[in-house]
């Protein structure tokens, strides 16, 4: 039996790559292997000159080594590319000397696939240095159309590419290695700053760069056509009132509104006819750019309405309102809002809509309207507001009750309360303090009381037991706002900024030794509190009622009176004295000016021209030396402040209206 033997053949070799060199044009000629060898230089020949002399040759040409009646180097591929060469030679441009990058097929496979693939198949060009090309005809002064002409794309592409040929280089460098796409060199071509480009580049290269990222820089305090009240305004009229208009080149991005001053204006003046309309409806008008913030001084938020519990009536109120509103938006669906007279129209709907949020409404009534834009619908949405009625109009209903409580109020959404404790109203001094100067002071000096009241078990029994008669046994319509204590067992904190060592980091360690004793107990809580020493539990009580004062103010326009006024009756039981544990150090004081460090030099009775040279840094160093020195923190710090003895009436003590709220008419 014969032996078959099966011969397995070993994988092909890769093939060489090419060798990359640089030839005189001296020494390239044209090889008569190349397929169009005979064929005279065409038209196009001093257009692709011109492009090479901007730009360079992109493509370089295949060579073979020349035979000995040859010149040194003999072009299988780059013909055309050869004769523009030789152009710019004859214009003087450039000389013999002149060195082209090619590539050099030594091998017969490589100059057989030289001659045949580059007039059947092309290598692509990467955009990457299509990009850079551009950018170089640019700078040679060449146009558009010239550009279009010698690199075959349409013009509007040469535009767009010639926007990305000025990104830093470090972009076109992460989009030719495939870290970035075209879509994101585009978004960086949007941004100005080339050293901005660079950093964030450098992110993509280390593989950290996330579209949103840069999408969240460019749409940063820009205004679009995408604008709410763009809706009601049209382009027509932002551009009649000489609004400017800046399109996006890759028409990826809505169009940017220049001028959204004069957005605001037209916006404003379309709204006028609506406002007026509800004006003569008896409703107070405010403008602003967005309902979602609290009421505005005088009135309330509308709560929310429990269908369930509405009576046989007010449902069919409520259906009926609704009805209503159907049918107004069913006469409305073909408004447009761009309309002369849709402002006029949208009145009706509006009315309609307030009569519906009215239904359920205890002892109050739909009393005002913010009126702000919306991209969606008609282009304006409203949000109402309630309004209390007068003690006046609820005597009848008050007598028929039975009710003849001399102190009954009438507070938010008509519901009736008592307050017997008495507000004084502090006298706070907060000219030229930023709100987060005030905050700082408000903050740090709520924890030295927290520390203070945590060092005196009986003046913390007190401040307990008060507050827990005030909440159950008196009638007070105030809530944990207006009052120092938050027994509602919230620890204080702000934000993640950490506890003061020596205030209330002191305070929250003593509870942490608390609560590791408790766990190594195995006891539960109620059983764990009651096995503590008499002593024990007043000083635990005492740690958990002082960790529970909260007297910070956000901003000076927020100061707590009632807040306050009981600081200071705390401070006073456990004569609080923030400096016995602590001075101003360097993150409280960095939050001053210049000319607030110096005032607490001359607070502390401190002299020393050598202040007025120092840099801010180093103020607050010096500042903070000196605190130490005297054992002594600011008087702002103390709660010992002086108080206007004078009840706060109730529209004192209501929220604020907001800031980009303008009354714009208020019924009589």
């Amino acid at each position: 039996m014969t032996d078959v033997v099966t011969d397995t053949a070993s994988p092909a070799a890769a093939p060489a790559a090419m060798a990359r060199i640089q030839v005189r044009l001296g020494d390239l000629g044209l090889a008569k292997e190349n397929l169009r060898f005979h064929e005279p230089a065409d038209d196009g020949v001093p257009q692709l000159a011109d492009t090479i002399a901007a730009a360079g040759v992109v493509i370089p040409p295949i060579v073979r080594p020349g035979k000995k009646s040859e010149q040194a180097f003999m072009a299988l591929d780059g013909r055309r590319r050869r004769f523009a060469l030789i152009v710019l030679r004859e214009r003087g441009e450039i000389d013999d000397d002149y060195l082209v990058d090619c590539l050099l097929a030594e091998t017969p496979a490589q100059q057989m696939a030289a001659i045949v693939l580059p007039n059947t198949e092309h290598a692509p060009v990467h955009i990457a240095d299509v990009i850079v090309a551009i950018g170089k005809l640019r700078k040679a002064k060449m146009d558009t159309r010239a550009i279009s002409a010698a690199l075959g794309y349409a013009e509007l592409e040469i535009k767009r590419l010639e926007a990305l040929s000025g990104v830093h280089i470090k972009v076109l460098t992460a989009l030719r290695g495939g870290k970035l796409t075209l879509k994101q060199v585009r978004l960086f071509a949007r941004l100005p700053d080339k050293k901005q480009q660079a950093e964030i580049a450098q992110s993509a290269l280390d593989g950290h760069l996330q579209d949103y990222q840069l999408r969240a820089m460019l749409h940063q305090d820009k205004v679009t056509v995408e604008d709410a009240r763009f809706a009601l305004v049209g382009m027509d009229r932002y551009v009649a009132a000489g609004g400017r208009v800046s399109s996006d080149l890759f028409g990826e991005f809505p169009d940017a509104l220049l001028d959204p001053e004069i957005l605001q204006t037209v916006w404003r003046d379309r709204v006028q006819p609506l406002v007026d309309h509800l004006q003569a409806e008896a409703l107070a008008v405010f403008v602003g750019a967005d309902g979602g913030f609290g009421a505005p001084d005088g009135f309330n938020r509308v709560p929310y309405l429990y269908e369930h519990r509405l009576s046989d009536e007010e449902t069919t109120a409520l259906e009926e309102a609704r009805y209503r509103v159907t049918q107004v938006s069913s006469a409305l669906q073909d408004l447009d809002p761009e309309a002369d007279d849709a402002p006029v129209a949208l009145g009706p709907l509006l009315m309609a809509m307030a009569a519906e949020a009215g239904v359920g409404l205890v002892h109050a009534k739909i009393g005002a309207v913010l009126i702000s834009p919306a991209a969606e619908g008609y282009g304006v949405k409203a949000t109402f507001y309630a309004e209390p009625l007068p003690i006046d109009d609820l005597a009848d209903e008050t007598e028929e009750d039975g009710d003849d409580e001399p102190d009954a109020t009438v507070t938010r959404y008509g519901r009736q309360a008592y307050d017997d404790v008495e507000v004084p109203k502090a006298d706070v001094e907060v000219e030229g303090s930023s709100h987060v100067l005030h905050e700082t002071r408000t903050d740090v000096a709520t924890r030295g009381l927290i520390r203070d009241l945590a060092d005196d078990p009986g003046a913390a029994l007190t401040v307990l037991v008060a507050q827990l008669f005030k909440q159950l046994a008196l009638h007070s319509a105030g809530s944990l706002e207006g009052s120092a204590a938050h027994i509602s067992a919230t620890a204080y904190r702000r934000g993640n900024t950490s506890p003061i060592a020596a205030l209330d980091g002191e305070v929250r360690d003593r509870l942490d030794a608390r609560r590791a004793a408790y766990r190594a107990s195995g006891l539960r809580p109620i059983a764990w509190v009651e096995t503590l020493p008499h002593g024990q539990k007043m000083a635990l009580m005492a740690e958990l009622v002082a960790v529970s004062l909260n007297l910070r103010e956000d901003r000076t326009t927020s100061i707590r009176h009632a807040a306050r006024a009981e600081a200071a009756e705390i401070a006073a039981l456990c004569a609080a004295d923030i400096s016995a544990h602590w001075t101003p150090d360097h993150p409280y004081l960095a939050v001053h000016s210049k000319k607030q460090l110096t005032a607490l030099l001359e607070e502390m009775g401190i002299e020393d021209d050598r202040a007025k040279t120092l840099k801010k840094d180093d103020l607050v160093t010096f500042v903070a030396e000196a605190a130490a020195e005297r054992q002594w923190a600011p008087a702002a710090l103390s709660w010992e402040t002086p108080v206007v003895e004078q009840a706060v009436e109730a529209s004192a003590e209501a929220d604020a209206a907001p800031d980009d709220a303008e009354v714009l008419a208020v019924a009589a």
